[in-house]
């Protein structure tokens, strides 16, 4: 059983979305519903509780409590803003960092392309030097590995594959790529472009040859602009379900919006519930 700690739960979509997780998962999760507002009539099921809180500072300290204490597995977030959740996190207290750099990883389901596809940056970190991209990339290889692929191959993107003196990404990838030189459980290449990272059609009409062309598992971003543009294209031009979560601490934390649709919320959740039974199998 896995629990799910949701702050600012007590709404209809994340209601929804419990239900619909329910009777796709089964008796695998049971949500914890944290709020300090009830706008919602909770249906007496066994897979979901109401947490009622004081304040809106309560409501974040008992659920991360919740967190800390190994009560929940997944922190979700609800209908309340990622800075607020994020600071109750990070307090020392609760000892719930466990690596150098929070990052948000987020998977892509893209029917178009009969493909799924990790994204890394788009949501957390602004401007990432050579440590950060590291650690971001190093972040997002143990999701892919929680999702079972083995020896994930993974394309830090430029606007070309050439390294550019005068292209600060193309160095960034270029760095970052040496580091994971001798690294035998992923492929990490770099600078390449975005063609050359997920289509074979580009890549042999460019007559590309590299360890991840065309078959990218895994896409770097150089900054969060770049992600965040990415991002809104697959999904408004390509029709692609795009879930992510924070990933960094002893549990993942999904991240959602209001405007996500519940296939969306669903698909982080998935992501979120691979990483934290691969966590389990592993200790």
């Amino acid at each position: 059983m896995i629990h799910i700690a949701v702050v600012g739960g007590l709404r209809e979509e994340l209601l929804t979305l419990a239900q619909v997780a329910h009777e796709q998962l089964g008796a695998q999760v049971h949500f914890s519903l944290y709020d300090y507002i009830n706008e919602v009539k909770v249906p007496d099921v066994p897979y979901i509780t109401a947490v009622l809180a004081e304040s809106e500072v309560k409501m974040v300290a008992q659920a991360t409590e919740a967190m800390a204490s190994g009560q929940a597995d997944i922190l979700m977030k609800g209908i309340i803003s990622t800075r607020t959740v994020l600071k109750e996190v990070l307090k020392s207290d609760y000892e719930l960092v466990t690596q150098p750099l929070l990052s948000h990883v987020a998977l892509a389901d893209i029917p178009s392309a009969s493909r799924q596809l990790l994204i890394s940056d788009a949501a957390m970190n602004i401007e990432p030097d050579v440590d950060s991209l590291i650690h971001i990339t190093n972040n997002a290889i143990t999701v892919a590995h929680s999702r079972g692929i083995k020896q994930p191959k993974v394309a830090l993107l430029s606007s070309a594959e050439q390294v550019n003196s005068k292209m600060p990404s193309s160095l960034l990838a270029h760095e970052v790529s040496v580091y994971f030189k001798e690294r035998s459980d992923a492929v990490v290449s770099g600078p390449l472009s975005l063609d050359l990272a997920t289509s074979e059609e580009a890549v042999a009409h460019k007559n590309f040859d590299g360890p991840v062309a065309g078959n990218a598992d895994v896409l770097i971003v150089p900054t969060i602009d770049v992600g965040n543009v990415l991002y809104k294209s697959l999904t408004v031009f390509a029709g692609a379900t795009i879930g992510g979560m924070i990933v960094g601490t002893r549990m993942p934390i999904v991240l959602t919006s209001r405007s996500d649709s519940t296939e969306s919320k669903l698909l982080a959740l998935t992501l979120a519930l691979d990483h934290i039974s691969n966590k389990k199998e592993q200790s």
